[in-house]
């Protein structure tokens, strides 16, 4: 399930807005926030926000942990054993999928590349006809699927689906256990490497795949100022990618343990989201980024993983990027 500029100025704009919201006596007795990061190429600059001091430097009373399993984190936020985290929107949706729990209040990046479908021994979308697919169920790579199958005139009846985590996917793939599999960055240049080529990827799919931060709904009426501070420090992560891009892609590579070479493709299939690219997407209630949302959910609720559909309107909060 893996980077623009701004930081120092919504830095300034925070501090500006909530002088003396949090006394500092205040603030440093108050327990940090507990971010959970995932990794995943969009998400790597949380590693320069920690390795660079960032949240010191904008003030933000927050801690991160980094997790090895999307899934874990995940559970982590539904039980509140997390303030906030950075998720697929898939998983929000499934977050609120009983209340109103958690709402999306960042857009890190869009996937445009970095999810795949790679195949061995096929030559167009059409040849997938017949083929067993090894393809995490339920999530986005499903849905994904769903929508490259669509635009190769074909439908889930004529493959054969079977139900794998990304990762194991991509092993499945290198194992020749399957010929085809749905995975993403790393997992995806480790199987082209073994012989897959990229049949589809998410160029194909504009818009589908977007990766956010989202913050437990108790959380985001109480602690704004540092929430705001956090939202800071990863736009100022975002300008160091910018403007160290040595010393950031170096960072970022051995965090995701690849390559600095191998990162810069990987980093090449995500599009980073600036404040700007955010507030276009949320817009004003009825932003893209809102159907991306309603589709999703929709699609849930066909694999009837949800039994009812989760509104976008109820859990996207742009006000911190404002």
């Amino acid at each position: 399930m893996i980077l623009r500029l701004v930081g120092a100025m919504l830095s300034v704009v925070a501090l500006t807005i909530f002088p003396a919201a949090l006394p500092q006596a205040v603030a440093a007795s108050a327990k940090p926030l507990e971010v959970g990061i995932n990794v995943w190429v969009g998400w790597m600059p949380w590693w320069i926000v920690e390795q660079k001091g960032l949240l010191k430097k904008h003030g933000a009373n927050v801690k991160l942990k980094f997790f090895g399993v999307q899934s874990e984190s995940m559970a982590a936020l539904a039980s509140n054993h997390l303030d906030a985290c950075a998720l697929a929107t898939n998983d929000v949706i499934s977050v609120n999928r009983a209340k109103a729990h958690s709402s999306i209040v960042l857009l890190n990046d869009e996937s445009s590349g970095a999810d795949m479908l790679i195949a061995r021994g096929l030559k167009s979308g059409s040849d997938l006809k017949g083929r067993k697919i090894a393809v995490e169920m339920g999530g986005v790579s499903h849905f994904f699927l769903s929508k490259l199958l669509e635009k190769s005139g074909l439908s889930e009846r004529d493959v054969t689906l079977t139900n794998m985590t990304a990762a194991d996917a991509g092993a499945a793939f290198i194992a020749r256990g399957v010929d085809v599999a749905v995975t993403w960055e790393p997992y995806a240049s480790q199987a082209i490497k073994a012989g897959g080529t990229a049949l589809l990827t998410s160029k194909d799919t504009p818009n589908l795949i977007v990766d956010v931060l989202a913050v437990r709904n108790p959380v985001l009426k109480t602690r704004r100022d540092d929430l705001v501070r956090l939202v800071a420090a990863w736009f100022d992560a975002l300008d160091y990618v910018r403007t160290n891009p040595e010393d950031a892609f170096r960072i970022m590579a051995k965090a995701s343990d690849v390559s600095v070479e191998e990162f810069r493709g990987m980093w090449s299939g995500v599009k980073m989201y600036s404040r700007e690219d955010n507030l276009a997407a949320f817009g004003a209630g009825d932003g893209p980024y809102h159907a991306t949302v309603d589709g999703m959910s929709a699609f849930m609720v066909r694999q009837k993983l949800l039994s009812r559909s989760v509104s976008a309107k109820s859990m996207l909060d742009s006000s911190l990027l404002r």
